[in-house]
Order: structure tokens, then sequence, then C-alpha cells
């Protein structure tokens, strides 16, 4: 079974007030309040540097924790929402790789799920450590800088931060077990964020977005035989905490049970969100071994993906 032996998170220290500096983010005023006195999106941390270096700084303090395994990392997955990073040319994993000194290192990337490819990288992380030696370990990266108004903001649903987050896995380390993980793709909604907001498919979307949410939830809870109240906590993508409020009475969750913490501070950093939350609530204290942990995620264009760990 694949563990989670280390996380690490990165967000930047500045941040704007999203209803103060609603220009810089592309917004008019009166999309700026609504995102932060109905949304409660009241900051978007933004990074001034490269979104190469950004990506490096979770993963050296990750290093810097086990300095001693390196050599031991078959694998590095950057996992990404847009379809083009670093620059025009330039392979993102690639660089990574070779900025970290990971000699024995293959490195993939991926981006088809959006910000649902954190699941996707998962999958390929398990299949690929399932043929490599035993002590082989695979780093996943997960994070991007959102460098235009297109990807900063989510029309009448999110704010966009930068943040990045990194995670060591193996299957057979210590730590929190993935017990299991799924992806549901709806095809219907594939144009993204360029899917007209007075379309058919976004009225349709709109609907059957909780319906859809619990869809991926069952499947994960059925692969671990447990029930829903079972689960210690809940870690979301940080969409906004309206939506999660309607999630919890929908799927009658109680709302203490999703951490909903950071949203507000950090909005949502692409499919960086679950491992930054897992992070904070590690941080925390408040987790003990035999929690059963559900990270929940959905992407533009028709993607909702959920995994299921047992804390150790």
């Amino acid at each position: 079974m694949m563990t989670l032996e280390t996380l690490t998170s990165y967000v930047p220290q500045k941040k704007l007030k999203v209803e103060r500096e609603y220009q810089r983010l592309g917004l008019t005023q009166n999309e700026a309040r609504v995102f932060s006195r109905m949304y409660e999106l009241t900051h978007c941390p933004v990074e001034e540097g490269s979104e190469e270096e950004m990506l490096l700084k979770p993963c050296k303090e990750l290093f810097q924790q086990v300095p001693h395994i390196k050599q031991e990392v078959v694998l590095l997955v950057y996992a990404h929402t847009g379809t083009i990073s670093s620059v025009w040319g330039q392979n993102m994993a690639s660089s990574l790789v070779r900025r970290l000194q990971l000699p024995n290192a293959v490195a993939i990337g991926t981006s088809s799920n959006n910000c649902v490819s954190i699941f996707s990288a998962l999958s390929l992380a398990k299949h690929y450590l399932q043929n490599a030696l035993p002590n082989s370990k695979a780093l996943i990266v997960v994070g991007e800088i959102a460098d235009s108004f297109e990807l900063r903001v989510v029309p009448n649903v999110a704010v966009i931060g930068d943040a990045a987050a990194a995670a060591l896995l193996s299957l057979n380390g210590q730590g929190p077990s993935i017990l299991a993980y799924s992806i549901h793709t709806y095809p219907r909604y594939s144009q993204g964020i360029w899917l007209p907001t007075n379309s058919d498919a976004y009225r349709d979307f709109t609907a059957n977005y909780q319906l859809r949410l619990q869809s991926v939830i069952q499947d994960v809870l059925q692969q671990a035989d447990i029930t829903i109240d079972e689960i210690s906590y809940i870690i979301p993508h940080n969409v906004n905490i309206l939506i999660w409020r309607q999630a919890a009475k929908f799927m009658n969750i109680p709302i203490e049970k999703i951490f909903l913490k950071n949203i507000s501070e950090i909005a949502h950093c692409f499919g960086a969100d679950m491992i930054i939350n897992l992070h904070a609530l590690k941080n925390s204290g408040a987790l003990h071994s035999g929690d059963k942990i559900l990270l929940i995620s959905a992407g533009v264009g028709g993607l909702f993906g959920a995994s299921l760990l047992l804390y150790s």
C-alpha cells in the first residue's frame, strides 16, 4: 500500500486583499465584494519570483528533512492545472529533477485533469513504484503561478492564489496510508474556463455539482469499505467557503469536519490546495493515529476527484 512519507508546502508572504486590490485580479468592485463577502475569499497570495523557484521551495524544505533519500527517488511527477508550464520549449518536471539533483529520477508532468491532477499523480506514482526497487520513492510536486486574468479568477466561483507543495511517497514507508482514490470525468463541460456562464451546460454543471461531488466521495468510500460517518476530517480544495457549506448540508456532513481555515487566507491554489491544507492540519496537532482523512477536489471541465488516507 502506498504511504505518504513527508509533505511540505509554500505560500507566498505577499497577499492581495481581494476587496481592496480587485483591479490587480481583473475584477470589478462588485465582483470583488461577492468573492470577499459571500464566498469568503478575502486574500490572494501572489508570488513575486519565478514559477520554478516557487516550486523548488517546498522541495528543498522536504529534502532538508530527509536529505539521505535523494538516491531513492525514482520518479518526479509535476501535477499542474495550466497546460503550459515554464517557458515555451522547456520542461518544468525535468528542470526540477536537474535543480534538485535527483540522479535516478524520471520526470513526468500531468495536467489533463486540471485541479484534480494531484490524484492523477497518485496513480502514476503507484504504478511506477510497483515496478521499481523496494526502497524506491516518488516525489509529487504541485502548484503554479496564475500569470493571467483568465487563470487568476474562475468566474462566479473562485479567486486563484499562487502556492506550491511537495509530497514524498513510497510503497513501504512510514506515514499515512493511501487507501483509495478516484477521478470522475464529465466531458460535457470540457470547455472549462471558457464554458459560457449562460449556457445550458454551465447551468447543468452548477445544478449537479454537489451530486457529482458526492458520487466521487461514495466511490472512494466504497473502495475502502467505510462510511462517511467514519471520516475524521475532510481536506477540501479551496474553491470557496459557500460551496463547502452547501456541500456539508447536501451530504449531511458536520461542517466542523471540513478544514476551511485556509480558504479565506490563501484562496484556491490550483491543485496544491489538498497538500497545503493537509500539511496545515498535520502541523496543528489535530491528527491522531487511526484518523481517516478524505481529500476532495473538483476541476473546471467536469472533473471530480477524491482520495482516502489512514493517518498513522
